[in-house]
């Protein structure tokens, strides 16, 4: 059933980069063991589902990668060194060995389509009343030996006070509701990736762009990807921004308003 969107006076939309761990049959596993495909390596587990459970809820668009993102990482800048990853734990990847030409046709085919689509959806939405993209992704409880225990990571520009404010107000919800939050981690939010990159494009009133990651821990088996997202779904739900956020959205600038990255 649709439920009321959330009360911030912006238009909802959701992207899902790393939504699958499928790999063209002409690219052959791109050279791989299953096991690698199916790993966090190959794409984010749980963070389709999520996004779904979002984006049905508010009836609201939906933006889902269709490949691994070992074929072309779509949260990657397309002029970004491992855009297309040559290896994967120190390893070479067989399928990614690419000369210039090979690169820049993996990423016509499947990379510029998926991108070009969001981006010209978010832009669309950006002008007409504003924007909250919320970008749905999973990671890894331990890298590098090191465990990171949050269960949820709400990645911002830290120089962006709309989008600080938004995580503030969506971690008290989410930590309302028993989950463990942390704003930026276990990524950096103004690093690469499709929000940093939309960021240097929109006015700065007008693009809110969230990074929503959560702990596979939490959501890499289906009940527990259920119960994160009802988690998620009830905290939007729960906040009113026109009282959360301390600047009130204004019309666009003539000018667009760009944050340093």
């Amino acid at each position: 059933m649709t439920r009321s969107a959330p009360k911030h006076g912006l238009q909802l939309l959701v992207t899902c980069e790393h939504a699958s761990p499928a790999v063209p049959k002409e690219l052959a596993d791109l050279g791989l063991p299953r096991a690698v495909l199916r790993s966090h390596r190959g794409w984010d587990p749980g963070a389709l589902g999520i996004a779904e459970a979002i984006a049905r809820t508010f009836a609201v668009p939906l933006h889902r990668g269709q490949w691994s993102r070992l074929v072309a990482d779509l949260n990657r800048s397309e002029d970004h060194a491992r855009v297309v990853a040559e290896r994967v734990d120190g390893r070479p990847v067989p399928g990614n060995q690419l000369d210039a030409a090979a690169l820049a046709q993996r990423l016509s085919t499947y990379w510029r389509p998926y991108r070009q689509r969001a981006e010209t959806a978010i832009t669309a939405a950006a002008r007409s009343t504003g924007v909250l993209h919320l970008s749905v992704h999973s990671f890894t409880p331990k890298l590098g030996g090191v465990e990171r225990r949050n269960d949820i990571g709400l990645l911002c520009d830290p120089q962006r006070p709309l989008e600080v404010a938004f995580c503030g107000a969506l971690k008290k919800e989410l930590v309302a509701r028993g989950l463990s939050v942390r704003r930026n981690f276990p990524y950096f939010g103004n690093t690469d990736g499709f929000t940093t990159h939309l960021r240097g494009r929109l006015p700065v009133r007008r693009y809110l762009g969230i990074e929503i990651e959560c702990n596979q821990r939490l959501v890499a088996k289906a009940a527990g990807e259920r119960k994160v997202a009802s988690v998620l779904v009830a905290a939007l739900q729960a906040m009113d921004l026109a009282a959360s956020l301390p600047v009130p959205m204004q019309p666009a600038a003539r000018r667009s308003e760009r944050s340093g990255r």
